[in-house]
């Protein structure tokens, strides 16, 4: 049995939970927010224990693993602390706000001897995985590009201030979804690195993180890829893949189709289904930690990724 700790109970700490609650070798053993009324509410509703700070779970309940969903500027002290303490670490995505703070996570990772892994999903959607089966299979052709559109209202009440500070998050919208995107395209394409061109802003507020962004990108296997960021309301989340011999188009992670060349209609395509995005990446990080092979990303992987987005903001 792997006995888990969450470290930060927003939004995405369900997803986490409900995939340990569906993986038979993992159990949560202790929860741990700032905010004491929400944490207690669910640390009541799960049975387990929480606590206001995490450097007090080591000593208080035997753990093997965390799963830190922090701001990203705390990412680094946590995730140094916890492997110190001879603890596996699972870090939301993005891994840090520069690829300085990557190197220090891995520094301490590799001098405990403990695993560190980036909680990176886009490989574990079903539509991600046929789109790379498709590219690697070779049937529409080689591919050439790769375009993203995706707006979202990124300044929303609802979301946690911290997003919208620097100092915590790093940068905004392509801080944020830029690590999906480069994650996906990195994953699909099999490429590692990425040379980047952009332009980011903020035509919306005072708020010192960008809320736009077209971002222009050539990989290290060829592929050139552009990316549009709108903060400013919800429209669209497309995807597209062009091939010399066809395309194929996803919407967000919902759905993919194809349409080869000479083909006038799209034709959607049912990926094979599997479990839950979530539960599949927090089933590979217990492979990780047990020294099996494993699909979850890794500290260099992830460090890329960190590496892109701050090229596109130094652009």
């Amino acid at each position: 049995m792997i006995r888990f700790a969450i470290v930060g109970t927003g939004a995405i700490a369900s997803q986490h939970i409900n995939a340990l609650e569906k993986l038979p070798e993992c159990e949560l053993v202790a929860l741990c927010d700032l905010n004491e009324p929400k944490v207690k509410e669910l640390s009541e509703k799960l049975n387990v224990p929480y606590f206001l700070n995490y450097k007090d779970i080591p000593g208080s309940v035997e753990i093997d693993a965390v799963i830190l969903n922090l701001p990203h500027g705390l990412h680094l002290p946590a995730s140094v602390f916890f492997l110190e303490s001879g603890i596996n670490v699972l870090v939301e995505k993005p891994m840090a706000n520069t690829a300085l703070e990557c190197d220090a996570m891995m520094a301490a990772a590799e001098k405990s001897g403990k695993k560190l892994a980036i909680a990176h999903v886009q490989r574990f959607f079903s539509v991600n995985r046929e789109a790379k089966r498709i590219i690697d299979s070779g049937e529409l052709g080689k591919l050439c590009m790769y375009t993203e559109q995706r707006s979202i209202n990124y300044f929303l009440p609802s979301r946690p201030s911290w997003f919208t500070t620097k100092k915590m998050a790093g940068g905004g919208i392509v801080m944020n979804y830029g690590a999906h995107a480069f994650d996906r395209l990195f994953y699909t394409t099999g490429a590692s690195s990425a040379t980047v061109y952009a332009n980011c802003a903020n035509y919306l507020n005072d708020r010192d993180v960008e809320g736009h962004a077209q971002i222009l990108a050539k990989l290290d296997n060829g592929v050139s890829a552009s990316v549009t960021f709108s903060g400013y309301s919800t429209v669209v989340y497309d995807v597209y893949y062009y091939f010399t011999g066809g395309a194929i188009r996803l919407n967000g992670t919902s759905s993919i189709e194809i349409k080869k060349e000479g083909e006038r209609e799209w034709t959607k395509i049912t990926p094979e289904s599997g479990a839950d995005a979530f539960e599949l990446e927090i089933g590979e990080f217990c492979k990780y930690i047990k020294g099996e092979p494993s699909e979850i990303p890794d500290g260099e992987y992830s460090r890329a990724i960190i590496e892109a987005i701050e090229n596109a903001y130094n652009f």
